[in-house]
């Protein structure tokens, strides 16, 4: 379920405004050689931990790098430009941890599929979280966070991950090197990236199951799929009844040629590389004002979720129904630069034959493919492969 701003949420803010009207937070101060995660269960809602530059590694039997279950907390990471390596706050996995930074109620741990409680706001900033093999950075629950130029480091299965959180931003981080997705925003709403980077990684930035997820002006590159816009079959939760409005503006994604590094028989391991934007059954999405140039297999992507995967005969929809609409409907694909893609398709791939800047295809009647429109994309001499009857990109929905 989705996190909405409640007559609770809005309980526990008063009762935190409360509290810090007779109680000035605390800033707590961690240095190389002392523990972060002390720091924080030391501190109340509301507080500081402000942590000095060096390498840190935090109880090897502990489930997660960092554990933070209190309102409010503002983890800050003091980066020392010009320094390097030297110069960063550096959190590395150690012995049985799993994830690096966790963020979510208490008792509420990454492998539940629910949770009572609601965790508010949470802030981290200027962490180098590296080599844990599940996740880099992760909320789950969380209402108001907020990830501010982090680095997310060869981290598997995924780097930056908020989950089943709202109202959040996601700013000037780099990651890269995981096995699944670099930055995935998953079951979560009012979501906004913003200049980050994001490459060396099966898909750059992915989004599922979520409402009102904006991305803006960020570097995807060298992934196998830059942006992955994927069908709830895709995804770790189960479908909405609304899934809407993933705007993707204004962002540079290009050279996403990377051969697919993700585990066999993973969803991830399926896809082809050289993939700019996939949209895969899924609608009511903007891709608007980009730069896509020379991904070697298509630069924009629009497929119904069936006409993808049957490709794969052990995984088809035959034999797989899916558990939502596999059309892909109502999409607004504008005003991008699209050149250069499609010059190179891995020929072994039974859609190869189609490579081109743009590829539309749909399977009526299950996949209707309606509402859909492709307008005033540059350069003029794009090229494309449409499955409508007429051979053309789909201008219904302009």
């Amino acid at each position: 379920m989705l996190l909405r701003r409640s007559s609770s949420i809005l309980a526990i803010a008063l009762l935190l405004t409360a509290a810090a009207s007779v109680s000035v937070a605390a800033v707590h101060r961690v240095r190389e050689g002392e523990s972060i995660q002390a720091a924080l269960d030391a501190a109340s809602s509301g507080d500081t931990i402000i942590v000095e530059p060096g390498t840190y590694q935090e109880d090897p039997n502990s489930l997660y790098g960092l554990r933070v279950s209190k309102h409010g907390i503002r983890l800050i990471g003091r980066v020392r430009k010009g320094k390097g390596e030297a110069g960063k706050v550096r959190l590395l996995a150690n012995g049985a941890q799993e994830t690096g930074i966790y963020a979510a109620p208490e008792g509420c741990e990454y492998t539940d599929s629910e949770c009572p409680d609601q965790l508010v706001d949470f802030y981290v900033r200027g962490f180098t979280v590296e080599g844990f093999p599940r996740n880099g950075i992760q909320t789950r629950w969380v209402d108001g966070f907020r990830f501010i130029r982090n680095e997310s480091v060869n981290n598997l299965n995924n780097g930056i991950y908020p989950t089943l959180s709202a109202n959040g931003l996601v700013r000037a981080n780099v990651s890269y090197g995981s096995l699944d997705t670099a930055m995935w925003v998953a079951g979560s709403e009012n979501v906004r990236v913003v200049k980050n980077e994001v490459f060396g990684s099966p898909i750059g930035l992915e989004i599922t199951v979520s409402n009102n997820v904006t991305v803006v002006r960020n570097d995807i590159h060298d992934n196998t799929v830059g942006v992955g816009l994927f069908h709830p079959n895709a995804a770790g939760n189960p479908p909405l009844p609304v899934m809407e409005n993933w705007v993707i503006r204004n962002n540079r994604i290009y050279e996403n040629n990377l051969p697919n590094p993700a585990p066999v028989g993973s969803f991830q391991a399926g896809l082809p590389l050289g993939g700019g934007v996939l949209l895969l059954g899924v609608s009511d999405h903007v891709i608007k004002k980009n730069w896509i140039q020379d991904n070697d297999f298509y630069g924009v992507g629009v497929l119904g979720w069936c006409s993808a995967i049957d490709a794969d005969p052990t995984r088809n929809c035959a034999a797989r129904p899916p558990i939502a609409d596999p059309s892909a409907n109502n999409n607004t694909i504008v005003r991008n630069v699209i050149k250069n893609n499609g010059l190179a398709a891995p020929a072994e791939h039974p859609l190869a034959p189609l490579a081109s800047d743009v590829i539309y295809l749909q399977t009526p009647p299950f996949e209707p493919g309606t509402g859909n429109c492709f307008e005033d994309n540059e350069p003029p001499s794009f090229t494309f492969f449409s499955s409508e009857p007429d051979g053309q990109l789909p201008t219904d929905g302009c």
